[in-house]
């Protein structure tokens, strides 16, 4: 089946989450053609558009990652438009965000050309939960980000409600932490990394009186 025999629409709804079972060679073809970030997990494309507050939250998570790390020339903090790869052609994915250390290594493109858009070795990625959201990255894509050997970390924020859930890579293989933060009382912690849940949500109307 040729990759244009897909059709994909031309916009996406606010906070919608759409999938359509393709091969690696149609998603491959259709990289360039798509007017918004489509990804590749598990034979299937997947695309969304997020909502004001799921940016908010991405904006705030890069400006404290950013402060974290302002001192160290080694970590560079990532928005969602590097591509983070899965081993062995198994996924293609946007996280919301990513930091990685030197010496980064960087993935091929569909073409066979080294892209510096393209990132194997993240040691953290975030991603943001929405409605549409929540249950595929907090499982089937949560899965596949255990997969990449440099990933230490996982971070999924949700944007409806104070909930931050982490995991932690053990040195045991295959072996992960997790950790739940319900409370805006608590600190996230990321080993050595403490990131107060009143910062990531400092954005947020949670907390405040409605009017």
């Amino acid at each position: 089946m040729e990759a244009v025999s897909l059709k994909l629409p031309k916009t996406l709804k606010e906070d919608e989450l759409l999938f359509i079972p393709a091969t690696w060679e149609e998603y491959v073809a259709l990289l360039d053609e798509t007017p918004y970030t489509i990804q590749f997990l598990n034979g299937e494309l997947f695309m969304g558009q997020a909502s004001e507050m799921h940016e908010t939250l991405v904006g705030v998570l890069i400006w404290l990652f950013n402060n974290i790390y302002i001192d160290s020339d080694a970590y560079r903090v990532l928005g969602s438009n590097i591509k983070i790869v899965i081993p062995d052609q198994a996924g293609d994915v946007n996280a919301d965000v990513s930091v990685v250390k030197d010496p980064i290594e960087y993935g091929a493109t569909p073409g066979g050309n080294v892209s510096t858009s393209r990132i194997k070795n993240p040691e953290i990625v975030v991603e943001v939960l929405s409605k549409s959201t929540r249950v595929f990255d907090s499982i089937e894509k949560l899965g596949y980000y255990k997969l990449i050997p440099s990933l230490k970390h996982i971070l999924l924020v949700d944007q409806e409600q104070p909930f931050v859930s982490v995991y932690s890579r053990t040195s045991i293989p295959n072996e992960w932490l997790n950790h739940d933060y319900r409370s805006l009382d608590e600190t996230v912690r990321l080993a050595d990394i403490a990131l107060p849940m009143t910062a990531i949500y400092r954005k947020s109307s949670f907390g405040k009186p409605t009017k």
